[in-house]
């Protein structure tokens, strides 16, 4: 049992969700790891789980609290450092077109995975990275030194007609989870 609940007026009541919890996943024939196992008041914390982060969130127009799921910060890090890893200098030998479908692959796949619900925001750092790291690679590739001359010859239009990167969206749906 965790230090936070053991002076807790919540004690029977997280006991009892536990035995609950445990019975049922007896019947599945899995162990419960108590060691990882924490019950959370997702009013008052955020919590991490399968890479997203949730929390009870308050309505700005309503004040009514809706349950706030967006990708978490480590999830969110290790798809911007795939990118680097994907458009990194050492890969300006390989076709362009290879690059790019891998790069590609990454980022429908994460999209896939965690475009559900609040990400609009995560969503919009992914899709700003990705086309910050595309232009990099373009400029080391064609040898262009200069920054500003490299978002000239590479614009973002460009990325998605010309190279066919794949478009981040932008805006999450609200729609039921396919579990």
């Amino acid at each position: 049992m965790s230090p936070e609940f053991a002076n807790s007026r919540n004690l029977p009541e997280f006991v009892s969700t536990m035995a609950a919890l445990r019975r049922i996943l007896e019947r599945m024939k899995l162990a419960l790891n108590e060691a990882k196992t924490r019950t959370v008041d997702a009013y008052n914390d955020k919590f991490n789980f399968l890479g997203f982060t949730i929390w009870m969130g308050k309505g700005r127009k309503t004040g009514n609290y809706y349950p706030h799921v967006q990708p978490s910060k480590k999830s969110l890090q290790t798809v911007k450092d795939r990118i680097t890893g994907l458009t990194s200098r050492e890969r300006t030998i390989m076709p362009l077109e290879w690059v790019v479908n891998e790069v590609n692959a990454t980022v429908r796949g994460w999209v896939g995975y965690f475009h559900y619900r609040n990400c609009s925001q995560i969503l919009a750092l992914v899709r700003y990275h990705l086309e910050e790291r595309l232009i990099t690679h373009l400029r080391k590739r064609h040898k262009v030194r200069n920054r500003k001359t490299g978002y000239v010859r590479f614009p973002q239009r460009a990325l998605y007609e010309r190279y066919g990167l794949y478009k981040v969206p932008t805006s999450a749906a609200w729609k039921k989870a396919h579990a």
